[in-house]
């Protein structure tokens, strides 16, 4: 496994870790440099940019990624599917195999994870939440459907994530620093055949959070969103690859 791409949105991308020069790094960053460690050098090319859906992944990272020859990539995408007004989990499932099996034909090693519960500890109406919930779990069981047609090897990070204010940046929708590097410890344990780092969700409920922090939340991170969507525009507009061509990475 000397050739390794990721695919995906902002969570590969990166975002909620930034590194000292301000841009994202992210759990794909820090699994490459896990590969490196443990296999001496691996070459490293990350395709992922925020805001894509599945559809949008699907036709704008898998040809170049198919190009690259990898032995190993990674996909994880369907945040952005969820949030949208429909969420369509009908043509999801049909690109995530699409995807996959695209992918899983070129003969590398493809992995996959599930999706935590969007936004845990977000100051939500209960209603919403709900309906946020019972998208999550519909995601979570097309991914696990799309990844065991096509013999993709998925991590479930759905039932590993902890209740942990301390794994999500503020926008409690992206990792923190603390949150990708798990992901990334998880997804090396995974890919290795060793036990996970984590041992089953937290038990317990988040934390309430105090109506200042609703209203500093909301002024912050749906202002913006909401201001993006009426105007039409996405949060990866304008925004490219970081790694389109492989970077050699040794330990």
């Amino acid at each position: 496994m000397r050739r390794y791409v990721a695919l995906g949105d902002s969570l590969t991308e990166g975002i909620g870790d930034p590194a000292d020069d301000g841009r994202p790094r992210g759990w794909a960053d820090r699994f490459a440099h896990g590969l490196a460690t443990r296999r001496g050098e691996v070459e490293y090319a990350n395709l992922a940019i925020r805001g894509l859906t599945t559809a949008q992944v699907l036709a704008t990272q898998l040809r170049p990624a198919v190009a690259l020859a990898p032995d190993l990539a990674s996909v994880i995408v369907g945040m952005n599917d969820l949030l949208r007004p429909r969420f369509d989990v009908g043509g999801l499932r049909r690109d995530l195999g699409t995807l996959y099996g695209e992918l899983a034909a070129t003969g590398a090693v493809v992995l996959t994870a599930t999706l935590p519960e969007p936004g845990i500890g977000v100051p939500l109406p209960a209603r919403m939440r709900a309906s946020f919930v019972r998208r999550g779990r519909r995601l979570n069981d097309a991914i696990r459907h799309a990844a065991a047609e096509n013999g993709v090897r998925c991590l479930d990070l759905a039932r590993l994530t902890p209740i942990d204010p301390a794994i999500w940046s503020a926008d409690k929708l992206h990792p923190s620093a603390h949150g990708h590097q798990l992901i990334a410890d998880e997804f090396l344990a995974f890919l290795h055949g060793l036990p996970s780092a984590v041992h089953g969700p937290a038990q317990g409920a988040a934390s309430v959070a105090r109506p200042v922090e609703q209203m500093r939340w909301v002024a912050n991170h749906v202002g913006p969103w909401l201001w993006r969507r009426l105007t039409g525009r996405a949060a990866g507009d304008g925004v490219t690859a970081k790694l389109p061509a492989y970077q050699l990475l040794r330990a």
